[in-house]
């Protein structure tokens, strides 16, 4: 006979009693006192430097804002608050000095066509401490050194070789009537790009003949664009085929927009034109060393390298280096800025930019960017 074996009524727990609360108790307890405590969060240390940027709006919307100011504040601990324009004169408007000192303590999106005049190099301090050794030679310099170089490119036709199979080589070609409607420029009343158009046609055809040429290309005009980026975007939704723009674009668009390889660029047999843009501390700047030490990083090789990713455009650290395909970019070209000292721009820009409006700005169906109303848009941090 098998001998039946009971466990003591001690050792039992009565499962259909409260019993089954205990265990599940212990077991809760078990496994809480396994599981790992979370590890104490590491604040982050409080900025011991500020700086209060004014830039334009392609700074943010291009993305470089986000990668190049962040990482100059974490290797600073600086706070950096960016406040961003539409266009330069606003920026330049907004610039205010109340007892010596500015509302910002640096600008960033001057160009070297705005900068012929010089009463907007005025709110800004010379910076002889920030060493201009790495620049490329070629890249154009303020002589008092009040503006930085950070950015630079030759300019060319940039256009869509699918609707346009036959390479307009000249600027006589782009008088044709088959780029009716398809041109689009940027205005020079306040981009700098569009400036550096007009004076290029300046510097080409002369007082009397740039007039000339801007009427005959009245009838191709399209759209008018606030910056590079929206009038290259409007070639790449294929509403235009044809801008004034820079020569890198090419290269850009192969890197990050390789099904886009159809956008190309053309120097002009006449000759090309540069265009660059710089950055400036404001006179009486209450952050002036960090913002050295800005300036420093921004035209460092590890800044340098998102002016091609971001912008766009050629770094002018000549110490940069350069992927396969900005490395094809021709970069010692035929270029007729010097030509516009024989003209006496500085004193005839107002002129020549009135003319300029009457001629293009008239055309019927023109499309013109709208009149932004949220100028002066600020972000603390690069976030």
């Amino acid at each position: 006979m098998m001998r039946e074996i009971t466990e003591p009524p001690a050792a039992r727990i009565n499962l259909n009693g409260g019993g089954i609360w205990i265990l599940i108790l212990a077991l809760a307890f078990t496994l809480g006192a396994c599981r790992k405590k979370p590890e104490p969060a590491v604040e982050k240390p409080a900025p011991t430097s500020f700086l209060t940027i004014f830039a334009l709006q392609h700074i943010r919307s291009t993305g470089f804002e986000a990668v190049v100011m962040k990482d100059f504040e974490q290797k600073h601990n600086s706070a950096l608050t960016v406040v961003t324009f539409p266009d330069l004169p606003t920026l330049l408007d907004s610039l205010e000095f109340v007892d010596g000192k500015p509302n910002a303590d640096l600008v960033i999106g001057l160009d070297s066509a705005f900068a012929l005049s010089e009463s907007i190099l005025e709110p800004f301090a010379t910076v002889p401490e920030v060493s201009l050794s790495e620049l490329d030679l070629e890249v154009p310099r303020d002589p008092q050194q009040r503006l930085i170089p950070y950015a630079t490119a030759n300019l060319a036709f940039i256009y869509d070789s699918r609707l346009i199979p036959d390479t307009p080589r000249s600027f006589g070609e782009l008088q044709d009537v088959r780029f009716a409607d398809q041109l689009a420029l940027c205005d020079p009343s306040t981009s700098g790009l569009g400036r550096s158009a007009l004076l290029w046609s300046v510097a080409l055809f002369g007082e009397r003949g740039w007039e000339q040429l801007w009427n005959s290309y009245r009838k191709n005009v399209s759209q008018l664009s606030r910056d590079h980026f929206e009038s290259l975007n409007a070639i790449r939704r294929g509403e235009c085929s044809l801008m004034i723009g820079y020569n890198s674009v090419p290269a850009w668009i192969n890197e990050f927009h390789p099904s886009e390889s159809h956008i190309r660029a053309v120097i002009p047999e006449e000759g090309s034109f540069r265009h660059t843009e710089f950055a400036a501390l404001c006179s009486g700047a209450p952050n002036r060393a960090t913002a050295l030490k800005f300036l420093d990083y921004l035209i460092s090789v590890e800044a340098q390298q998102f002016v091609m990713f971001k912008l766009a455009m050629m770094p002018v650290n000549g110490r940069t280096p350069l992927p396969r395909d900005f490395a094809r970019v021709p970069w010692s070209v035929f270029t007729v800025n010097d030509r516009l000292d024989k003209y006496q721009a500085r004193q005839n820009i107002p002129a020549w930019l009135e003319s300029w409006d009457s001629l293009i700005k008239s055309r019927p169906g023109l499309h013109e960017p709208e009149v932004p109303t949220n100028a002066g848009r600020m972000s603390r941090g690069a976030d």
